[in-house]
């Protein structure tokens, strides 16, 4: 429904009998909506605190004196890939549990609650004078960014208009490529320290931009779907009046305010809400298409890269930790552009379905290319086991293709796989349904980050060829997903054949 295909007549859903008048008497929308912007900016800061998160995890684990304070050479792999993967299963429950947490306590105060969960997680990584503190901070933290990465999507999809709710949820992407950068940055200029403040400072910093996260998002409004849902019209239609920058008596607030309704209390009419509905009647082929793309994303091998950039880089032939991190960090400000591309011009322009085919079509082909340049030309010492590739157009090439891998991903997978499920579900399912979706993500991830390391240390060329592979199975997956461009929320039950047309 348009909200620009009025009647002349616009009327309030709670009283029938009132008449609000000729559209044309009240003044035209402003075009460039800067309180859905700014509602969205300041909710997408969660995303940089989770990207920070990746950025600066990545450069610290690298880092010597990190390693000499919580491993052994014995124990380094297998501790620091236990670190990353019990991360990853609590941001898995953590996304889990978000649906009841969004539904019952509303998407603004579950990316609060979240902030401070993180919050907590990161305290016990700074203070954390032994394996078992830096543990229980990390499983702190991840629950924290598992219910962020669920809760700040769903938000933005419930207060965007259809014509930029693809831009408006890409700033989530956004703004966690740029924390990426800032982390990998951050960590490589404290590299340089000797002591323990070399992985200390940037979790203090962490603290501190997670800490203002939670304040800023206090100012956030309520989603109005979410408070329809609830029974509070009144500060419903005014968070919508707020979001169009008009009055509550604007016809098309009403109009807005009418489609919501309508669809919550035919979906009311059902009865109580379960996990099973998402199983049934048109709901299955919404959830197997989100959880195909949740998969998906898992295996394109994103995670592994900006997890293990830094060894990758090593092992391409760079000569220390620091300039690897710095060269990963030139991956991010890569991928950040890439992701602001994305949002600026593509992915509601082209629309995702071709942004998710021609970044699984580039991304394969780079790992493709990766993987054979370590095949033909890396040299592994049999006592040690380290790589190195001598050829320097080989080197260059690798280092090259994992930039274009990394920026490729940003501007297709990144920003559309958090896109898509959260526009394809109705309200009834919307929060359960990405809850499972986006937990399904992490518990993948889980699998990736733990068995990366243990790919690499067995076949230097393997790892890339898997992704390459992967990638290939994902192009063909989306020739079959149907486009949601431009359609509301509530247009989606006539795409997925809930309704007729």
């Amino acid at each position: 429904m348009s909200l620009h295909s009025l009647d002349t007549k616009s009327v309030n859903p709670e009283d029938p009998g009132i008449d609000y008048g000729n559209p044309l008497d009240y003044p035209p929308l402003p075009k460039f909506r800067k309180a859905v912007y700014l509602s969205a900016i300041v909710a997408a800061v969660g995303g940089f605190v989770c990207g920070y998160d990746t950025g600066a995890v990545s450069g610290i684990l690298s880092m010597e004196p990190f390693q000499a304070y919580f491993f052994t050479p014995d124990n380094l792999v297998y501790l620091q890939g236990l670190l990353l993967a019990l991360f990853l299963m609590t941001a898995a429950l953590g996304a889990f549990f978000s649906g009841f947490f969004c539904d019952r306590f509303s998407r603004k105060f579950s990316i609060i609650g979240a902030s401070i969960i993180f919050c907590i997680g990161i305290l016990f990584q700074i203070i954390g004078h032994n394996f078992g503190l830096l543990l229980t901070g990390r499983l702190v933290g991840g629950f924290g960014a598992g219910l962020m990465t669920n809760a700040i999507p769903l938000y933005h999809s419930e207060i965007a208009p259809p014509d930029i709710r693809g831009r408006l949820i890409s700033f989530f992407t956004l703004m966690s490529t740029f924390g990426q950068v800032v982390g990998y940055f951050f960590t490589f200029g404290t590299s340089y320290l000797a002591s323990d403040w070399s992985w200390r400072a940037p979790w203090l910093f962490h603290l501190g931009v997670c800490a203002l996260c939670g304040l800023v998002l206090t100012f956030l409004p309520f989603s109005p779907r979410w408070l329809i849902d609830h029974n509070r019209p009144e500060e419903a239609l005014q968070v919508l009046a707020d979001l169009y920058e008009t009055t509550i008596d604007h016809p098309a607030v009403r109009k807005e305010y009418e489609a919501i309704r309508s669809e919550i209390e035919f979906e009311k009419s059902m009865g109580k809400r379960t996990y099973a509905e998402l199983f049934q009647g048109s709901n299955l082929k919404r959830t197997s298409i989100a959880f195909f793309i949740s998969i998906s994303t898992s295996f394109t091998g994103s995670v592994a890269i900006w997890y293990y950039a830094p060894q990758i880089f090593l092992d391409a032939g760079m000569t220390d930790s620091s300039s690897s991190i710095a060269a990963t960090g030139g991956t991010g400000i890569f991928s950040f552009i890439a992701a602001a591309v994305s949002l600026q011009w593509f992915i509601d322009r082209w629309g995702r379905k071709p942004v998710f085919l021609s970044g699984a079509a580039v991304m394969g082909i780079s790992m493709f290319v990766v993987g054979a340049l370590f095949q033909k030309f890396a040299l592994v010492d049999v006592d040690t086991g380290v790589v190195a590739v001598t050829n320097p157009h080989a080197r260059n090439t690798i280092m090259a293709f994992i930039y274009i891998f990394a920026g490729t991903f940003s501007f297709s997978y990144g920003s559309a796989s958090y896109v898509y499920p959260a526009e394809i579900f109705n309200m009834r399912t919307r929060a359960k349904g990405l809850a499972l979706t986006y937990g399904l993500n992490w518990g993948f991830s889980i699998l990736i980050t733990y068995c990366a390391p243990l790919f690499l240390a067995h076949t230097v060329s393997g790892l890339y060829f898997f992704f390459g592979a992967c990638c290939i199975v994902c192009f063909v997956g989306c020739w079959f997903i149907p486009e949601t461009k431009g359609r509301t929320l509530e247009d989606m039950e006539v795409l997925f054949g809930a309704v007729s047309s």
